[in-house]
């Protein structure tokens, strides 16, 4: 599952409904949290230009990466990582780190500086 993305099956709440509902959104495997979870980042298109976070998020264009099965541009959330049930991923359509290993890196390597980041400020430096 490590260096794939999946679709994962997450909670939220709609507004219209006022009701918590599930949908499936693509996300990238980045290790095994235990034996029941996985660390993911999300994979989103990010409808409003404004919320794109110019330096953590990874654009994936579909024409440069045909083989993630994207079907628009989409960012990976490097800075929004969470932790999901083995259950709520589902259907592995792309194994991004060996199709892609320099997007793969990439998308690495921004997580590992947002957490850096993380750290810093829970230090207070």
């Amino acid at each position: 599952m490590i260096g794939k993305i999946c679709k994962a099956i997450t909670p939220f709440y709609d507004f219209k409904s006022h009701k918590m509902k599930n949908k499936s959104r693509p996300a990238l495997v980045l290790a095994k949290a235990d034996n029941e979870d996985y660390v993911v980042i999300p994979i989103s298109k990010v409808s409003h230009s404004e919320n794109i976070d110019s330096y953590y998020d990874v654009k994936i264009d579909p024409l440069n990466y045909p083989n993630t099965k994207l079907t628009q541009i989409s960012y990976a959330r490097t800075h929004k990582q969470t932790v999901i049930h083995t259950a709520e991923l589902i259907d592995p359509f792309c194994d991004l780190k060996s199709e892609y290993p320099d997007l793969y890196q990439k998308i690495l390597k921004k997580r590992a500086e947002f957490s850096k980041e993380i750290d810093k400020q829970a230090a207070g430096k």
